[in-house]
């Protein structure tokens, strides 16, 4: 499936599909911090793309999905900072 066709708000899909997003999301924020390394929007939304298997072929895949992207990562940023402190900086590893 293509980014531009996944489902928008209001679509009865659309809470599943952000909730995959903001989790996928939060996996890369939470590796890039245990990597030390820093990714911008657009890196991160491609990164999204790849975990979730979603095509970015357009410019409007590419920017339906960095949308999203961008107003998940304070939330996203903030599961993280949660994780943190709740398991002393510990992450689990999926292992794939």
């Amino acid at each position: 499936m293509n980014a531009a066709e996944a489902p928008v708000f209001g679509d009865p899909d659309w809470n599943q599909y952000r909730a995959r997003v903001a989790a996928a999301l939060t996996d890369v924020e939470a590796d890039m911090q245990q990597r030390g390394y820093g990714l911008n929007n657009e890196g991160l939304t491609l990164e999204v793309a790849g975990r979730l298997q979603l095509g970015v072929a357009t410019v409007d895949d590419f920017q339906v999905l960095e949308a999203l992207v961008k107003s998940l990562r304070p939330i996203a940023r903030e599961a993280v900072r949660t994780t943190r402190e709740n398991q002393g900086g510990q992450y689990s590893l999926l292992l794939l």
